[in-house]
């Protein structure tokens, strides 16, 4: 799939508007993290159903709610992530499916993981909006090749993006996202600033998915 990736020094913030979801019927896939992550990277108001983490711009939606404010559903630049759900969208979740420009859902590479995926994608494929899937928290590229190859085999060509395994999500859920933005080579974090960069490509790929939409 080619993929025209975004500038973002070239386009400034004030012109991106997109509503990006973060989905999965199972939860410690890493959801989260990469919701978190891909917030501070757009400077996107970050909207959750968990529990409040060090984003600064995160907003919850308390669990005896069963909608979501209209204001969070038109924000103009958007990051939605909902904990894991049961065996059918509950009615928040469907409403943020509904004003998603493009659905993310994470996944590790083990069969549980795997097939709680493929639930996940079943349940959101009938709204009709775009889906791209992570695989994310692996060390060994052959674990990637698997797990792509098993998820094509069952739900076809679907954009599967890849995030390693690192620290970087612990410093930013350690240090918060002033410190994500801020992280350079001259700090001896060359390896941080590395994952963030790789990171960056798979976000804008994400974005560019959701803006064609």
């Amino acid at each position: 799939m080619n993929v025209t990736l975004i500038n973002f020094e070239e386009k400034t913030m004030e012109d991106l508007k997109i509503k990006i979801l973060f989905l999965s019927y199972k939860g410690g896939v890493g959801k989260s993290s990469l919701a978190i992550n891909l917030a501070a990277e757009i400077d996107a108001d970050y909207v959750t159903n968990d529990l409040i983490t060090t984003n600064t711009k995160a907003i919850q939606i308390e669990s005896n709610k069963r909608r979501i404010p209209k204001g969070l559903l038109n924000l103009d630049r958007v990051v939605f992530d909902f904990g894991a759900m049961s065996t059918q969208l509950d009615h928040k979740a469907v409403q943020a499916t509904e004003v998603a420009d493009v659905i993310v859902i994470p996944t590790l590479t083990d069969i549980r993981s795997l097939t709680a995926t493929i639930k996940t994608v079943n349940l959101v494929k009938p709204m009709n909006k775009p889906i791209t899937i992570i695989i994310n928290n692996f060390t060994k590229e052959k674990k990637f090749d698997e797990a792509k190859a098993f998820l094509t085999e069952r739900l076809g060509e679907l954009p599967i993006f890849a995030i390693r395994a690192t620290t970087l999500f612990g410093r930013v859920a350690k240090d918060g996202e002033e410190w994500l933005k801020s992280i350079h080579n001259n700090k001896g974090e060359w390896q941080l600033n590395k994952s963030r960069l790789a990171h960056e490509v798979v976000y804008n790929a994400i974005i560019e998915i959701g803006i064609q939409s």
